[in-house]
C-alpha cells in the first residue's frame, strides 16, 4: 500500500491581487520573511503544499505599482505586464508562498537577500510596512505517484519555503530524505513535519551558490534509492538539471517520479 500523500497539484483563478507590505522579521542572515496584506486574499486559493506565484515588486525603491488585469481566456499576464506605464511596471518574480492565512488576509514570502544583485531581493531588504506590492496566479506541482512510499526533496536557499511545505504536509509515518543547500550553519531552519526526515544540510561556505556538486555528492551519500520514492528537485536550472540526470540515470527512476524546477540561472534574470 502506497504511503497517503497530500492532495494532488492545483491551480487558483490566476487572478492579480494588489497587496501591501504588513510587516517583515529576518528569519536568518540571508533570509527576510515578509508578509503581506489586502482585501485581494479573501480570494486567495489554497492549492497545495508548495503554491508558487508571481511577485510583483515596484520598479525602483519608493515607487508605485501597476497591477495587470490579466485574466484566463484575456489578455496573456506577460503581455499586460508589458503593457504597463514604465514608470510603474512592476518587477516580475516567481516565490513560493511560505503560509497564507486567508481569513487574516496575509500571506508570508521568504526572499534570499543578496544584497543589491536583483530587484527583489533589494526591494524585500528595504521593504518597509505600507510598501505596495503584488502577486499574480498560484499554482502547486506537486503531484507523486498514488503508489509512491518515500519522498527526496533535494534543493538549494531559494527551494527552503516549499521545502517547508512539502515537509509540513507528509503524514506521520512516511519516510523523507532531505538535503538542503545553504550558505552556512547559521542560515538553517527548523522543518517541521510529521514525516520521518532525514535531513541533511549542505553549507556552500562562501562559495558561489548554483554548483551541483555539493547537492550532488549528498544525492550520493543517501545510497540507492528504491524505485518508489518521488524525487522533489527546485533551485539554480544547472544544478536541477544534473540532479535530475542522476537519478534518472543513476538510479533509474522514471520520469513520472522526478519532478525539477529551476527557480533561478545564474547570470540571467527570470524575465530574460
Amino acid at each position: 500500500m502506497g504511503t497517503p500523500r497530500p492532495a494532488p497539484a492545483g491551480r487558483d483563478s490566476l487572478r492579480a491581487y494588489r497587496l501591501t507590505v504588513a510587516r517583515k522579521r529576518t528569519v536568518t542572515p540571508h533570509l527576510a520573511r515578509i508578509t503581506v496584506t489586502g482585501a485581494d486574499l479573501d480570494h486567495f486559493t489554497d492549492v497545495g503544499p508548495e503554491p508558487r506565484c508571481k511577485v510583483l515588486v515596484p520598479p525602483r525603491p519608493g515607487a508605485d505599482i501597476s497591477i495587470p488585469h490579466a485574466v484566463p481566456g484575456g489578455t496573456p499576464f506577460w503581455d499586460a505586464v508589458r503593457a504597463l506605464p514604465e514608470s510603474s511596471r512592476p518587477v516580475v518574480r516567481t516565490y513560493t508562498v511560505r503560509a497564507a492565512r486567508p481569513a487574516q488576509r496575509e500571506i508570508d514570502i521568504d526572499f534570499v537577500l543578496h544584497g543589491d544583485t536583483g530587484p527583489a531581493s533589494a526591494w524585500a531588504g528595504a521593504a518597509q510596512p505600507g510598501d505596495p506590492v503584488g502577486i499574480y496566479g498560484c499554482l502547486s506541482s506537486f503531484a507523486p505517484p498514488a503508489d509512491t512510499t518515500a519522498y527526496l526533496l533535494i534543493g538549494d536557499d531559494t527551494s527552503l519555503p516549499a521545502i517547508n511545505g512539502i515537509a509540513g504536509a507528509l503524514p506521520a509515518g512516511t519516510r523523507a530524505h532531505v538535503s538542503i543547500e545553504v550558505d552556512g550553519p547559521v542560515d538553517e531552519q527548523p522543518l517541521d513535519s510529521a514525516a520521518d526526515l532525514k535531513l541533511t544540510w549542505v553549507h556552500r561556505a562562501g562559495a558561489e551558490p548554483g554548483g551541483p556538486e555539493r547537492l550532488l555528492a549528498a544525492l550520493r551519500a543517501v545510497g540507492q534509492v528504491e524505485p518508489t520514492t518521488f524525487a522533489w528537485v527546485a533551485g539554480e536550472s544547472a544544478m536541477v538539471q544534473a540532479i535530475r540526470s542522476e537519478l534518472v540515470l543513476g538510479h533509474d527512476l522514471t520520469r513520472q517520479r522526478v519532478y525539477f524546477s529551476g527557480y533561478w540561472r545564474r547570470g540571467h534574470a527570470e524575465d530574460d
